[in-house]
């Protein structure tokens, strides 16, 4: 096991019999699980599933077991057959898309969800995570139709940031449109928690956009970026300790390549810079594996620094073993496999300990549409913290570009520029060339992946591409003349 990582465990509310052989069966898989004989473990487990296939507890432990081997097609099919066999019953069935979501699995997640609600009676939760599940698949009328079914069954307002999740199901082009009305109700009603109104109100801003009204939009971002700040904030000393520790860190190096025939791709930057955009397209362009943002590397990045482990080369080569697991899963194999958490440019030592075979693209924009699309979004991980004040973004930016040109000096990874400006301009010039440079044949048909996108950038990276957020941040300067200082280039 990687020093000071902690085994993943089965879900807390599972309830275990205890009166009959299989509840000792089960928990001793239990047991032999914790004691890392995963073996052992998943055959017992096997054999209570076939024996019980409706049981949750049983179904939900084998498949925590696979997931934690990478093998999330096995595991979100033991969870749909789980479902399945007790009949899509509401409450299980909710918890299975749920889990198989979080496996990435979002096609046969959505056959669930469309399984149960076929069957009538489910909960506005189960609304809910139909539309987010189908919106990350790009169906966003069908999305629209759910999150409209979860507000109509009465969906919880201050948990469920429905509103913002509606907003990223259209463009909106008339004023009047009646979402307008509900945004605005939700966004200045002091009786809803502060971090729900101001997901509605990032959501609410967007429509704004939409439409133009910039004034207006400025307006609600501002408002929005208020609240989040009352409850979220952010320690730019603290992160620039971070950035000088890591530019000071030492990693041990493998003495051979762990999997040689397997390359991952990083693309990475800044968030909002098009690290989305340009993983999905080069997927498709050359036949590559979209993990989306695999956020493996983070984990174990987090968890070698936290122990002391990063000069272990035992440890080094776990967490090699580990991501390489989780990034190769068990679908249909492939040379180049994508990883596009942008947060990864914190880590390049430890990516080139790991993989010296490894392949880097790192993405930049101009630094005024950069700060205002981080200053327009609502992120859901803590490490975007920054991006909901203009001072701790620029201070972000500044520890971003230290990073990089301390990795460009010390570090032999290949490391491939893309501004986003020429990707949406002149995209197949951009997508050869990133696939000569990293050695990937291109395909003579695009692949045609459905690859769930559930970053920040769900609704536009599955719009065609498109020149018109090129130099946006120009027309909200009147409006927000903090945008000023960022009109210095692309950095980085």
């Amino acid at each position: 096991m990687l020093p000071g990582v902690a085994t993943a465990q089965p879900a807390k509310t599972m309830h275990i019999p205890r009166s009959d052989n299989e509840a000792q069966r089960f928990s001793h898989a239990l047991e032999l699980w914790r004691r890392g004989d995963v073996a052992q473990a998943e055959a017992i487990l096997h054999e209570l599933v076939a024996r019980r296939p409706a049981r949750e507890d049983f179904s939900t432990l084998l498949a925590e077991v696979l997931r934690n081997q990478g093998r999330l097609d096995t595991a979100s099919r033991v969870i749909f057959e789980c479902c399945k066999a007790g009949g899509f019953d509401p409450d299980v069935s909710l918890r299975g898309a749920k889990f198989i979501q979080q496996c990435h699995r979002h096609g046969l997640a959505d056959e669930l969800c469309r399984a149960t609600i076929a069957r009538g009676a489910v909960s506005s939760e189960m609304w809910f995570v139909a539309g987010n599940i189908a919106r990350e698949l790009g169906d966003f009328d069908r999305a629209r139709t759910d999150y409209l079914a979860a507000l109509e069954a009465g969906v919880d307002l201050n948990s469920s940031m429905v509103f913002g999740a509606l907003a990223r199901t259209q463009r909106y082009r008339d004023p009047a449109h009646p979402d307008f009305a509900k945004f605005l109700a939700h966004f200045d009603n002091s009786g809803f928690s502060v971090r729900a109104r101001a997901a509605t109100g990032f959501g609410l801003a967007k429509a704004y956009d939409d439409i133009g009204e910039w004034r207006t939009a400025a307006g609600v971002l501002r408002k929005a970026n208020a609240l989040v700040r009352t409850v979220q904030s952010w320690d730019s000393s603290g992160w620039h300790q971070f950035v000088e520790a890591r530019a000071r860190a030492r990693v041990a190096r493998l003495r051979s390549t762990i999997a040689p025939d397997f390359v991952p791709v990083f693309i990475l930057g800044l968030p909002r810079t098009g690290t989305t955009l340009t993983a999905t397209r080069l997927a498709s362009h050359i036949g590559a594996r979209d993990r989306g943002e695999l956020r493996v590397l983070r984990f174990v990045a987090e968890e070698l620094i936290r122990g002391g482990h990063l000069d272990n080369v035992g440890a080094i080569g776990e967490a090699a073993r580990l991501y390489c697991a989780h990034a190769r899963q068990d679908d249909a194999p492939a040379r180049y496999y994508m990883d596009q958490d942008p947060l990864n440019f914190r880590y390049l030592d430890l990516i080139e300990a790991m993989f010296p075979q490894a392949q880097i693209i790192h993405c930049r924009r101009d630094r005024g549409d950069t700060a205002l699309s981080l200053w327009s979004q609502d992120f859901a991980h803590p490490d975007c913290a920054f991006a909901y004040d203009f001072d701790s973004i620029a201070d972000y930016m500044a520890g971003h570009d230290e990073l990089m040109a301390h990795w460009r000096r010390t570090l032999s990874l290949p490391i491939h520029t893309v501004d986003y400006e020429l990707l949406v301009t002149e995209p197949q010039l951009v997508l050869r060339e990133l696939a000569g440079s990293i050695g990937a044949p291109e395909r003579t048909a695009p692949e045609a992946q459905v690859t769930p996108i559930n970053s920040s950038s769900v609704w536009q990276a599955r719009q065609p591409i498109y020149t018109s957020s090129v130099g946006r941040w120009r027309a909200y300067l009147p409006f927000v003349p903090e945008l000023a200082k960022f009109a210095t280039g692309t950095g980085g």
